[in-house]
């Protein structure tokens, strides 16, 4: 059957859904056009995260959105394992990483992992998922051998800021030398830069000769127009 048969009737009983808003959208599409608008509305920069922190262990950063509204709809639908907002994100995301270093120096993308039984339950890793397209988008090799969490009851979004980076000691390297290496690191949100610095620490001290990280938001504070406070 044509492939392009075989999505048009599968569409029929199973309609493809817009990962933010859930409305129904043709078989071909990734996101709706009203929610791709509002992701750009959202769009920022590394630099906004970064100006209110202390120097990071990796060479540069590449982020698409604020983590709200559409966007954060966005990635609750990619955490629950929906595909087309990481694979909407993983191509713009390759957008911005073409600004701060070249792909063709790339060795290979990887991503910060999940548990082991949390990924054979679910069947998949959301950051594995955004790493992939971005990869693909970009033209790179990608590995998944590198780095571990081990398993535990707390989840990192249960945790105040300050107990995040002893939860990123979760996270270990599985691999072997990376002499020469320059990685791409790729998680779905920024918030403290704790787990990438830990997985940044991780590959650096395998040998790698540099770390980039790429995310697709980025927890930043923003001036509120209406009275001049900074919210989060």
């Amino acid at each position: 059957m044509n492939p392009l048969l075989k999505l048009r009737l599968l569409d029929l009983p199973y309609p493809n859904r817009c990962d933010c808003c859930y409305e129904r959208i043709p078989y071909d599409q990734l996101l709706c056009p009203a929610c791709m608008e509002a992701l750009e509305a959202e769009r920022i920069s590394y630099d906004d995260w970064a100006a209110d922190q202390s120097a990071q262990p990796w060479d540069s950063g590449a982020v698409l959105y604020s983590y709200r509204d559409t966007a954060r709809n966005g990635i609750l639908s990619m955490k629950e394992g929906d595909r087309g907002f990481a694979r909407y994100a993983g191509q713009k995301l390759a957008e911005t990483v073409r600004k701060v270093c070249d792909p063709e120096t790339l060795s290979f993308v990887t991503w910060v992992p999940v548990t082991r039984r949390r990924r054979l339950s679910q069947g998949y890793a959301h950051a594995e998922n955004l790493g992939k397209a971005l990869a693909k988008a970009l033209d790179v090799p990608t590995r998944r051998d590198l780095l571990t969490e081990r398993q535990g009851t707390l989840r990192q979004h249960d945790l105040p800021s300050d107990a995040r980076s002893l939860y990123a000691q979760r996270f270990q390297y599985s691999g072997g030398s990376l002499e020469g290496k320059r990685i791409l690191l790729v998680d779905d949100v920024l918030t403290t830069g704790s787990t990438l610095r830990r997985c940044t620490d991780l590959l650096l001290e395998a040998g790698a000769e540099s770390v980039s990280i790429a995310t697709a938001c980025a927890r930043v504070r923003e001036k509120a127009a209406a009275d001049g406070q900074s919210v989060p």
